[in-house]
Protein backbone atom coordinates (compact mmCIF):
# COMPACT_ATOMS: atom_id res chain seq x y z
CA UNK A 1 0.00 0.00 0.00
CA UNK A 2 0.88 3.44 -0.64
CA UNK A 3 -0.10 6.82 0.10
CA UNK A 4 -0.09 10.10 -1.91
CA UNK A 5 0.07 13.38 -0.21
CA UNK A 6 -1.33 16.46 -2.57
CA UNK A 7 -0.63 20.08 -1.55
CA UNK A 8 -1.93 22.73 -3.84
CA UNK A 9 -0.95 26.59 -2.64
CA UNK A 10 -3.74 28.98 -4.34
CA UNK A 11 -3.94 32.33 -4.62
CA UNK A 12 -6.83 32.13 -2.18
CA UNK A 13 -7.21 28.85 -0.79
CA UNK A 14 -4.62 26.02 -0.16
CA UNK A 15 -6.06 22.72 -0.42
CA UNK A 16 -4.54 19.13 1.22
CA UNK A 17 -5.00 15.90 0.08
CA UNK A 18 -4.29 12.13 0.77
CA UNK A 19 -4.73 9.49 -1.53
CA UNK A 20 -4.55 5.73 -0.55
CA UNK A 21 -3.27 2.99 -3.52
CA UNK A 22 -3.76 -0.21 -2.39
CA UNK A 23 -1.92 -3.12 -3.64
CA UNK A 24 -3.99 -4.24 -6.36
CA UNK A 25 -3.62 -0.77 -7.68
CA UNK A 26 -6.50 0.87 -6.89
CA UNK A 27 -6.80 4.26 -5.58
CA UNK A 28 -9.21 6.37 -2.79
CA UNK A 29 -9.59 9.39 -1.28
CA UNK A 30 -8.70 9.14 2.71
CA UNK A 31 -7.99 12.80 3.89
CA UNK A 32 -9.01 16.08 2.43
CA UNK A 33 -8.67 19.65 3.97
CA UNK A 34 -8.47 22.85 2.54
CA UNK A 35 -8.78 26.38 4.42
CA UNK A 36 -8.53 30.19 2.70
CA UNK A 37 -5.21 31.55 3.35
CA UNK A 38 -5.76 34.76 0.73
CA UNK A 39 -2.09 34.25 -0.74
CA UNK A 40 -2.25 37.29 -3.06
CA UNK A 41 -4.23 39.58 -0.19
CA UNK A 42 -1.96 43.00 -0.54
CA UNK A 43 0.13 42.23 -3.35
CA UNK A 44 -1.00 45.05 -5.64
CA UNK A 45 -0.24 47.60 -2.80
CA UNK A 46 3.17 45.69 -1.87
CA UNK A 47 5.14 45.94 -4.92
CA UNK A 48 4.11 42.37 -6.87
CA UNK A 49 5.54 40.95 -3.50
CA UNK A 50 3.55 38.81 -1.23
CA UNK A 51 3.16 40.27 2.22
CA UNK A 52 4.86 38.83 5.09
CA UNK A 53 1.19 38.26 6.60
CA UNK A 54 0.22 36.42 3.59
CA UNK A 55 3.62 33.76 4.07
CA UNK A 56 2.97 33.18 7.58
CA UNK A 57 -0.92 32.17 7.07
CA UNK A 58 0.79 29.86 4.51
CA UNK A 59 3.88 29.08 6.71
CA UNK A 60 1.63 27.75 9.68
CA UNK A 61 -0.76 25.32 7.64
CA UNK A 62 2.17 23.85 5.40
CA UNK A 63 3.88 23.25 8.84
CA UNK A 64 0.08 21.46 10.13
CA UNK A 65 0.04 19.56 7.00
CA UNK A 66 4.16 18.67 7.13
CA UNK A 67 3.30 17.15 10.51
CA UNK A 68 0.66 14.99 9.03
CA UNK A 69 2.87 13.55 6.13
CA UNK A 70 5.33 12.94 8.86
CA UNK A 71 3.24 10.78 11.39
CA UNK A 72 1.58 9.18 8.41
CA UNK A 73 5.07 8.70 7.03
CA UNK A 74 3.67 9.65 3.78
CA UNK A 75 6.62 9.06 1.28
CA UNK A 76 5.17 10.66 -1.72
CA UNK A 77 4.37 14.48 -1.57
CA UNK A 78 3.52 16.09 -4.52
CA UNK A 79 3.36 19.63 -3.65
CA UNK A 80 2.88 23.05 -6.04
CA UNK A 81 2.30 26.55 -5.73
CA UNK A 82 0.07 28.52 -8.60
CA UNK A 83 -0.27 31.80 -9.91
CA UNK A 84 0.09 33.86 -6.77
CA UNK A 85 3.76 32.67 -6.05
CA UNK A 86 4.30 32.57 -9.81
CA UNK A 87 3.59 36.32 -10.08
CA UNK A 88 5.22 37.64 -6.60
CA UNK A 89 8.79 39.51 -6.94
CA UNK A 90 9.15 37.64 -3.67
CA UNK A 91 7.92 34.31 -4.68
CA UNK A 92 11.39 32.28 -5.39
CA UNK A 93 12.27 33.23 -1.62
CA UNK A 94 9.19 32.62 -0.24
CA UNK A 95 9.47 28.57 -1.60
CA UNK A 96 12.69 28.67 -0.17
CA UNK A 97 10.97 29.75 3.47
CA UNK A 98 8.92 26.88 2.39
CA UNK A 99 11.47 24.07 2.04
CA UNK A 100 13.23 25.40 5.10
CA UNK A 101 10.87 25.68 7.44
CA UNK A 102 8.55 22.58 6.37
CA UNK A 103 10.47 20.27 4.80
CA UNK A 104 7.59 20.28 1.96
CA UNK A 105 9.34 20.03 -1.74
CA UNK A 106 6.95 23.00 -3.00
CA UNK A 107 7.13 24.03 -6.84
CA UNK A 108 6.03 26.63 -8.75
CA UNK A 109 4.07 25.84 -11.84
CA UNK A 110 3.75 27.88 -15.16
CA UNK A 111 -0.20 29.10 -16.20
CA UNK A 112 0.15 26.43 -19.08
CA UNK A 113 1.07 23.66 -16.54
CA UNK A 114 -1.55 24.80 -14.41
CA UNK A 115 -3.86 24.43 -17.08
CA UNK A 116 -2.28 21.11 -18.18
CA UNK A 117 -3.15 19.99 -14.49
CA UNK A 118 -6.66 21.29 -14.21
CA UNK A 119 -7.52 19.57 -17.46
CA UNK A 120 -6.04 16.16 -15.95
CA UNK A 121 -7.85 16.48 -13.13
CA UNK A 122 -11.48 16.72 -15.38
CA UNK A 123 -10.82 14.53 -18.01
CA UNK A 124 -10.32 11.62 -16.07
CA UNK A 125 -13.52 12.12 -14.30
CA UNK A 126 -16.05 13.63 -16.63
CA UNK A 127 -17.03 12.06 -19.31
CA UNK A 128 -17.08 14.99 -22.31
CA UNK A 129 -15.86 14.95 -25.29
CA UNK A 130 -15.73 18.10 -26.94
CA UNK A 131 -15.74 21.11 -24.55
CA UNK A 132 -14.31 24.68 -22.88
CA UNK A 133 -12.50 24.34 -20.03
CA UNK A 134 -11.79 27.13 -17.15
CA UNK A 135 -10.31 27.14 -14.00
CA UNK A 136 -11.10 30.20 -11.80
CA UNK A 137 -8.19 31.08 -8.78
CA UNK A 138 -7.70 34.00 -6.27
CA UNK A 139 -4.97 35.44 -9.26
CA UNK A 140 -5.67 34.13 -12.36
CA UNK A 141 -8.41 32.06 -14.80
CA UNK A 142 -6.93 29.22 -16.81
CA UNK A 143 -8.82 28.50 -20.02
CA UNK A 144 -8.39 25.49 -22.50
CA UNK A 145 -10.17 24.46 -25.60
CA UNK A 146 -10.71 20.54 -25.89
CA UNK A 147 -11.34 18.36 -28.87
CA UNK A 148 -11.53 14.52 -28.94
CA UNK A 149 -10.28 14.55 -25.07
CA UNK A 150 -7.02 16.68 -26.23
CA UNK A 151 -6.58 20.25 -25.27
CA UNK A 152 -5.80 21.96 -27.99
CA UNK A 153 -5.38 25.32 -26.94
CA UNK A 154 -4.69 27.12 -23.20
CA UNK A 155 -4.14 30.57 -21.94
CA UNK A 156 -3.77 31.79 -18.60
CA UNK A 157 -4.91 35.42 -17.70
CA UNK A 158 -3.81 37.10 -14.58
CA UNK A 159 -7.35 37.96 -13.54
CA UNK A 160 -9.27 36.07 -10.80
CA UNK A 161 -11.71 36.52 -7.52
CA UNK A 162 -9.04 38.11 -4.85
CA UNK A 163 -7.21 39.99 -7.87
CA UNK A 164 -10.11 41.70 -9.01
CA UNK A 165 -11.94 42.01 -5.47
CA UNK A 166 -8.57 44.34 -4.76
CA UNK A 167 -8.42 45.96 -7.66
CA UNK A 168 -12.61 47.47 -7.94
CA UNK A 169 -13.19 47.52 -4.54
CA UNK A 170 -15.80 45.34 -5.09
CA UNK A 171 -15.71 43.10 -1.55
CA UNK A 172 -19.28 44.91 -0.16
CA UNK A 173 -22.28 46.22 -2.33
CA UNK A 174 -21.41 47.26 -6.09
CA UNK A 175 -23.30 50.11 -7.89
CA UNK A 176 -24.41 49.44 -11.38
CA UNK A 177 -21.60 51.58 -12.40
CA UNK A 178 -19.29 49.65 -10.80
CA UNK A 179 -20.41 46.85 -12.34
CA UNK A 180 -20.05 47.94 -15.68
CA UNK A 181 -16.45 49.22 -15.11
CA UNK A 182 -15.80 45.60 -13.90
CA UNK A 183 -17.33 43.48 -16.69
CA UNK A 184 -15.76 45.99 -19.14
CA UNK A 185 -12.63 45.27 -17.77
CA UNK A 186 -12.95 41.35 -18.03
CA UNK A 187 -14.47 41.63 -21.31
CA UNK A 188 -11.53 43.04 -22.75
CA UNK A 189 -9.15 40.78 -21.77
CA UNK A 190 -11.33 37.54 -22.70
CA UNK A 191 -12.20 39.40 -26.19
CA UNK A 192 -8.26 38.91 -27.42
CA UNK A 193 -8.40 35.29 -27.00
CA UNK A 194 -9.55 34.44 -30.76
CA UNK A 195 -9.90 30.88 -30.30
CA UNK A 196 -12.47 31.15 -27.87
CA UNK A 197 -15.83 29.06 -29.27
CA UNK A 198 -19.24 30.69 -30.38
CA UNK A 199 -21.05 27.47 -30.87
CA UNK A 200 -22.39 26.72 -27.51
CA UNK A 201 -19.88 24.35 -26.70
CA UNK A 202 -20.49 22.49 -23.36
CA UNK A 203 -18.54 24.66 -20.72
CA UNK A 204 -16.65 22.69 -17.59
CA UNK A 205 -15.93 24.88 -14.66
CA UNK A 206 -13.45 24.52 -11.91
CA UNK A 207 -12.77 26.61 -8.87
CA UNK A 208 -14.34 27.38 -5.78
CA UNK A 209 -16.41 30.60 -7.16
CA UNK A 210 -17.91 27.61 -9.72
CA UNK A 211 -18.79 25.65 -6.63
CA UNK A 212 -20.21 28.25 -3.73
CA UNK A 213 -22.86 29.49 -7.21
CA UNK A 214 -23.65 25.18 -7.58
CA UNK A 215 -24.03 25.00 -4.24
CA UNK A 216 -26.17 28.20 -3.68
CA UNK A 217 -27.98 26.91 -6.67
CA UNK A 218 -28.95 23.70 -5.19
CA UNK A 219 -29.80 25.07 -2.12
CA UNK A 220 -32.24 27.20 -3.43
CA UNK A 221 -33.58 24.85 -5.82
CA UNK A 222 -34.10 21.76 -3.15
CA UNK A 223 -31.79 19.55 -4.62
CA UNK A 224 -31.52 16.53 -3.11
CA UNK A 225 -28.08 14.98 -3.63
CA UNK A 226 -24.89 16.62 -2.06
CA UNK A 227 -22.81 16.38 -4.66
CA UNK A 228 -21.22 18.80 -7.07
CA UNK A 229 -18.80 17.91 -9.50
CA UNK A 230 -20.80 16.87 -12.93
CA UNK A 231 -23.64 19.15 -11.02
CA UNK A 232 -25.32 21.26 -14.60
CA UNK A 233 -26.38 24.64 -14.00
CA UNK A 234 -28.36 26.27 -16.37
CA UNK A 235 -26.85 29.78 -17.39
CA UNK A 236 -30.27 31.41 -17.27
CA UNK A 237 -30.66 30.54 -13.77
CA UNK A 238 -27.06 31.24 -13.03
CA UNK A 239 -27.37 34.98 -14.12
CA UNK A 240 -29.92 35.84 -12.28
CA UNK A 241 -28.32 34.70 -9.02
CA UNK A 242 -25.31 36.84 -10.26
CA UNK A 243 -27.66 40.14 -10.45
CA UNK A 244 -29.28 39.20 -7.08
CA UNK A 245 -25.08 38.73 -5.16
CA UNK A 246 -24.72 41.83 -6.83
CA UNK A 247 -27.23 44.02 -5.23
CA UNK A 248 -26.25 42.65 -2.20
CA UNK A 249 -23.90 43.82 0.59
CA UNK A 250 -20.97 41.95 2.14
CA UNK A 251 -23.41 41.62 5.74
CA UNK A 252 -26.60 40.59 3.26
CA UNK A 253 -24.02 37.71 1.17
CA UNK A 254 -23.39 35.85 4.90
CA UNK A 255 -27.13 34.92 4.97
CA UNK A 256 -27.00 32.93 2.00
CA UNK A 257 -27.35 29.33 2.16
CA UNK A 258 -24.68 27.09 0.09
CA UNK A 259 -22.22 30.82 -0.22
CA UNK A 260 -19.16 29.88 2.46
CA UNK A 261 -18.21 32.68 4.52
CA UNK A 262 -14.45 32.90 3.30
CA UNK A 263 -16.06 33.56 -0.26
CA UNK A 264 -19.13 36.53 0.88
CA UNK A 265 -16.06 39.36 -0.23
CA UNK A 266 -14.87 38.11 -2.99
CA UNK A 267 -17.53 36.05 -4.68
CA UNK A 268 -18.72 39.00 -6.82
CA UNK A 269 -15.74 39.55 -8.63
CA UNK A 270 -15.20 35.76 -9.10
CA UNK A 271 -18.77 35.54 -10.75
CA UNK A 272 -18.24 38.29 -13.08
CA UNK A 273 -15.77 36.91 -14.79
CA UNK A 274 -17.82 33.44 -14.92
CA UNK A 275 -20.39 35.62 -16.61
CA UNK A 276 -18.31 37.40 -19.02
CA UNK A 277 -16.91 34.10 -20.27
CA UNK A 278 -20.48 32.43 -20.78
CA UNK A 279 -21.67 34.95 -21.68
CA UNK A 280 -18.93 35.38 -24.90
CA UNK A 281 -19.45 31.31 -25.92
CA UNK A 282 -23.24 31.75 -25.57
CA UNK A 283 -23.29 28.55 -23.13
CA UNK A 284 -26.13 27.16 -22.05
CA UNK A 285 -25.15 25.38 -18.74
CA UNK A 286 -22.07 25.58 -16.92
CA UNK A 287 -20.84 22.01 -15.96
CA UNK A 288 -19.14 21.86 -12.58
CA UNK A 289 -16.18 19.72 -11.80
CA UNK A 290 -15.29 19.30 -7.97
CA UNK A 291 -11.95 17.38 -9.44
CA UNK A 292 -9.27 20.26 -11.01
CA UNK A 293 -5.40 20.73 -10.49
CA UNK A 294 -5.12 18.91 -7.15
CA UNK A 295 -6.96 15.47 -8.65
CA UNK A 296 -4.69 16.40 -11.94
CA UNK A 297 -1.45 15.88 -10.26
CA UNK A 298 -2.47 13.00 -8.21
CA UNK A 299 -3.27 11.55 -12.32
CA UNK A 300 -0.45 12.45 -13.59
CA UNK A 301 2.12 11.27 -10.78
CA UNK A 302 -0.14 7.62 -10.68
CA UNK A 303 -0.76 7.15 -14.57
CA UNK A 304 2.94 7.64 -15.07
CA UNK A 305 3.76 4.81 -12.43
CA UNK A 306 0.60 2.16 -13.09
CA UNK A 307 0.60 3.09 -16.87
CA UNK A 308 -2.87 3.77 -16.81
CA UNK A 309 -4.52 6.74 -18.42
CA UNK A 310 -4.95 5.48 -22.41
CA UNK A 311 -7.24 2.44 -20.87
CA UNK A 312 -9.06 4.19 -18.37
CA UNK A 313 -9.95 7.47 -20.55
CA UNK A 314 -11.46 5.08 -22.87
CA UNK A 315 -13.32 2.84 -20.65
CA UNK A 316 -13.93 6.04 -17.75
CA UNK A 317 -17.24 4.29 -16.23
CA UNK A 318 -16.21 0.47 -15.64
CA UNK A 319 -12.20 1.13 -15.35
CA UNK A 320 -13.97 3.84 -11.67
CA UNK A 321 -16.52 1.29 -10.70
CA UNK A 322 -14.12 -1.52 -10.64
CA UNK A 323 -11.65 0.79 -9.11
CA UNK A 324 -14.42 1.79 -6.65
CA UNK A 325 -15.08 -2.00 -6.18
CA UNK A 326 -11.38 -2.89 -5.45
CA UNK A 327 -10.39 0.17 -3.14
CA UNK A 328 -13.46 -1.42 -0.43
CA UNK A 329 -12.43 -4.95 1.24
CA UNK A 330 -15.15 -6.81 -0.87
CA UNK A 331 -14.19 -10.35 -1.32
CA UNK A 332 -16.19 -12.13 -3.93
CA UNK A 333 -15.71 -10.07 -7.33
CA UNK A 334 -16.22 -13.22 -9.33
CA UNK A 335 -19.63 -13.48 -7.93
CA UNK A 336 -20.27 -9.66 -9.17
CA UNK A 337 -18.14 -10.29 -12.42
CA UNK A 338 -20.39 -13.41 -13.25
CA UNK A 339 -23.42 -11.71 -12.40
CA UNK A 340 -22.89 -8.87 -14.47
CA UNK A 341 -21.52 -10.88 -17.65
CA UNK A 342 -25.07 -12.53 -17.50
CA UNK A 343 -26.72 -9.46 -16.84
CA UNK A 344 -25.60 -8.40 -19.81
CA UNK A 345 -26.39 -11.05 -22.02
CA UNK A 346 -29.66 -10.86 -21.56
CA UNK A 347 -29.82 -6.60 -22.14
CA UNK A 348 -27.88 -7.56 -25.28
CA UNK A 349 -30.04 -10.58 -26.66
CA UNK A 350 -32.91 -9.41 -25.65
CA UNK A 351 -33.06 -6.10 -27.21
CA UNK A 352 -36.23 -6.55 -29.58
CA UNK A 353 -37.96 -7.12 -26.00
CA UNK A 354 -37.40 -4.14 -24.44
CA UNK A 355 -35.84 -1.97 -26.60
CA UNK A 356 -33.12 0.13 -25.02
CA UNK A 357 -29.65 1.62 -26.11
CA UNK A 358 -25.82 2.30 -24.90
CA UNK A 359 -27.10 4.28 -22.01
CA UNK A 360 -29.21 2.16 -20.11
CA UNK A 361 -26.73 -0.82 -20.75
CA UNK A 362 -24.40 1.19 -18.97
CA UNK A 363 -26.72 1.47 -15.78
CA UNK A 364 -27.31 -2.07 -15.57
CA UNK A 365 -23.54 -3.00 -16.10
CA UNK A 366 -22.57 -0.55 -12.97
CA UNK A 367 -25.80 -1.76 -10.94
CA UNK A 368 -24.45 -5.34 -11.46
CA UNK A 369 -20.66 -4.81 -10.76
CA UNK A 370 -22.08 -2.95 -7.55
CA UNK A 371 -25.07 -4.85 -6.52
CA UNK A 372 -23.55 -6.71 -2.86
CA UNK A 373 -21.47 -3.96 -2.29
CA UNK A 374 -23.63 -3.58 0.51
CA UNK A 375 -22.37 -6.69 2.23
CA UNK A 376 -19.39 -4.49 3.56
CA UNK A 377 -21.79 -3.53 5.99
CA UNK A 378 -24.28 -6.80 6.54
CA UNK A 379 -25.92 -9.77 4.74
CA UNK A 380 -29.01 -8.59 6.23
CA UNK A 381 -30.50 -5.53 4.07
CA UNK A 382 -27.60 -5.60 2.06
CA UNK A 383 -29.43 -4.75 -1.07
CA UNK A 384 -30.42 -1.08 0.67
CA UNK A 385 -27.30 -0.95 1.82
CA UNK A 386 -25.38 -1.34 -1.68
CA UNK A 387 -28.09 1.54 -3.25
CA UNK A 388 -26.88 3.72 -0.88
CA UNK A 389 -23.13 3.23 -1.25
CA UNK A 390 -23.96 3.03 -5.50
CA UNK A 391 -25.74 6.88 -4.82
CA UNK A 392 -22.52 7.75 -2.95
CA UNK A 393 -19.99 5.93 -4.62
CA UNK A 394 -16.76 8.12 -5.86
CA UNK A 395 -17.74 7.33 -9.43
CA UNK A 396 -17.36 8.83 -12.88
CA UNK A 397 -18.83 8.58 -16.07
CA UNK A 398 -22.61 8.86 -15.08
CA UNK A 399 -24.53 11.96 -14.64
CA UNK A 400 -26.40 12.56 -10.93
CA UNK A 401 -29.86 11.26 -12.31
CA UNK A 402 -28.16 8.24 -13.42
CA UNK A 403 -26.01 7.40 -10.58
CA UNK A 404 -29.12 7.39 -8.78
CA UNK A 405 -31.05 5.00 -10.96
CA UNK A 406 -28.47 2.86 -10.52
CA UNK A 407 -28.73 3.06 -6.70
CA UNK A 408 -32.53 1.94 -6.98
CA UNK A 409 -31.61 -0.71 -9.79
CA UNK A 410 -28.98 -2.09 -6.75
CA UNK A 411 -31.92 -1.63 -4.10
CA UNK A 412 -34.86 -3.82 -6.43
CA UNK A 413 -32.18 -6.39 -7.08
CA UNK A 414 -33.97 -8.89 -5.13
CA UNK A 415 -37.26 -7.43 -5.90
CA UNK A 416 -39.21 -4.05 -6.08
CA UNK A 417 -39.64 -2.18 -2.70
CA UNK A 418 -42.51 0.34 -1.75
CA UNK A 419 -40.46 0.46 2.00
CA UNK A 420 -37.36 1.42 0.29
CA UNK A 421 -39.30 4.14 -1.95
CA UNK A 422 -41.21 5.84 1.08
CA UNK A 423 -39.57 8.98 2.13
CA UNK A 424 -36.20 8.68 -0.26
CA UNK A 425 -34.83 11.94 -0.82
CA UNK A 426 -34.23 10.98 -4.17
CA UNK A 427 -37.24 9.58 -5.88
CA UNK A 428 -38.30 12.71 -7.52
CA UNK A 429 -35.32 13.09 -9.47
CA UNK A 430 -36.60 10.51 -11.58
CA UNK A 431 -39.33 10.51 -13.91
CA UNK A 432 -41.66 7.98 -14.99
CA UNK A 433 -40.04 6.69 -18.12
CA UNK A 434 -36.93 6.72 -15.70
CA UNK A 435 -39.00 4.31 -13.20
CA UNK A 436 -39.83 1.55 -16.15
CA UNK A 437 -36.42 1.90 -17.06
CA UNK A 438 -35.14 1.02 -13.50
CA UNK A 439 -37.92 -1.76 -12.76
CA UNK A 440 -36.93 -3.50 -16.33
CA UNK A 441 -33.25 -3.48 -15.43
CA UNK A 442 -33.71 -4.59 -11.67
CA UNK A 443 -35.51 -7.64 -13.27
CA UNK A 444 -32.65 -8.34 -15.44
CA UNK A 445 -30.13 -8.25 -12.27
CA UNK A 446 -32.42 -10.12 -10.21
CA UNK A 447 -32.60 -13.07 -13.20
CA UNK A 448 -28.72 -12.99 -13.03
CA UNK A 449 -28.64 -12.76 -9.44
CA UNK A 450 -31.07 -15.98 -9.48
CA UNK A 451 -28.57 -18.01 -11.93
CA UNK A 452 -25.47 -17.79 -9.06
CA UNK A 453 -27.80 -18.37 -6.25
CA UNK A 454 -25.46 -20.41 -4.76
CA UNK A 455 -22.08 -18.22 -6.01
CA UNK A 456 -20.36 -21.48 -7.54
CA UNK A 457 -20.43 -19.42 -11.05
CA UNK A 458 -22.88 -23.26 -12.29
CA UNK A 459 -24.25 -21.33 -14.97
CA UNK A 460 -21.94 -21.69 -17.95
CA UNK A 461 -23.81 -19.89 -20.49
CA UNK A 462 -27.22 -18.36 -20.85
CA UNK A 463 -29.19 -17.77 -24.82
CA UNK A 464 -31.63 -15.32 -24.82
CA UNK A 465 -34.32 -15.13 -27.55
CA UNK A 466 -37.84 -14.22 -28.05
CA UNK A 467 -40.89 -14.55 -30.46
CA UNK A 468 -44.19 -12.02 -30.71
CA UNK A 469 -45.44 -14.82 -27.66
CA UNK A 470 -42.72 -15.51 -25.30
CA UNK A 471 -39.18 -14.51 -24.09
CA UNK A 472 -36.98 -17.59 -24.24
CA UNK A 473 -33.83 -18.35 -22.19
CA UNK A 474 -32.01 -21.47 -22.52
CA UNK A 475 -29.45 -22.24 -19.32
CA UNK A 476 -26.70 -24.22 -19.82
CA UNK A 477 -25.33 -25.13 -16.59
CA UNK A 478 -22.84 -27.77 -14.56
CA UNK A 479 -24.47 -28.79 -11.16
CA UNK A 480 -26.05 -31.66 -9.66
CA UNK A 481 -28.83 -30.07 -8.39
CA UNK A 482 -30.38 -27.56 -10.80
CA UNK A 483 -33.58 -27.75 -8.54
CA UNK A 484 -31.67 -24.76 -6.58
CA UNK A 485 -31.33 -22.45 -9.46
CA UNK A 486 -34.56 -22.87 -10.98
CA UNK A 487 -36.33 -22.37 -7.22
CA UNK A 488 -34.13 -19.18 -7.32
CA UNK A 489 -35.79 -18.24 -10.83
CA UNK A 490 -39.59 -19.18 -10.21
CA UNK A 491 -40.75 -16.16 -8.45
CA UNK A 492 -38.80 -13.75 -10.52
CA UNK A 493 -41.43 -15.20 -13.85
CA UNK A 494 -44.47 -13.61 -12.96
CA UNK A 495 -42.80 -9.96 -12.21
CA UNK A 496 -40.58 -10.60 -15.58
CA UNK A 497 -44.06 -10.81 -17.67
CA UNK A 498 -45.94 -8.20 -16.29
CA UNK A 499 -42.90 -5.92 -16.65
CA UNK A 500 -42.54 -7.18 -20.75
CA UNK A 501 -46.03 -8.29 -21.22
CA UNK A 502 -44.33 -12.12 -22.29
CA UNK A 503 -44.41 -15.09 -20.35
CA UNK A 504 -40.39 -16.23 -19.82
CA UNK A 505 -40.29 -19.36 -20.79
CA UNK A 506 -36.44 -20.83 -19.52
CA UNK A 507 -35.04 -24.82 -20.93
CA UNK A 508 -32.37 -26.13 -18.93
CA UNK A 509 -29.53 -28.06 -19.91
CA UNK A 510 -26.97 -29.81 -18.59
CA UNK A 511 -23.16 -29.24 -19.64
CA UNK A 512 -21.71 -31.77 -17.36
Amino acid sequence: MEQVAVIDLGSNSIRFIIIEITQNGAHKLVYQEKESIRLSAGMLENNMCLTEEAQQRALKLLSVYAHIIESQHIGTVLAVATAAVRNARNGASFIKRVRAKTGIPMTVISGYAEATLGFSGVIHTIDEKDFLLFDLGGASIEISLVKNKKRVKSISIPIGAVTLTQKFDSSDEISSSQRKEMEEFISSKLHRISWLPKSGLPVIGIGGTVRNLAKMHQRKTGYPLPKLHNYHLPVKELFKMIDYLSRTSAHERENISGLSEERTDIIIAGSLVIEQLLELVNAEELIISGCGLREGVFFRYYDNKYDRKKDYLKNMLVNSVKNYRHSIPLHDGAHASHVTKMALTMFDQWKPLHRMHGRERKLLMTSSLLHDAGMLINYYSHARHSAYLTANARIFGLSHKEQIMCAFIVAFHHGYSRKFLKNNPYTDMLEDEDWDTVRQLACFLQLAEALDEANDRAVEKIVCSGTSHSADMRVYFSTDNVDILAHAVTPIIPVFRKLFEKPLIIEWFPEY
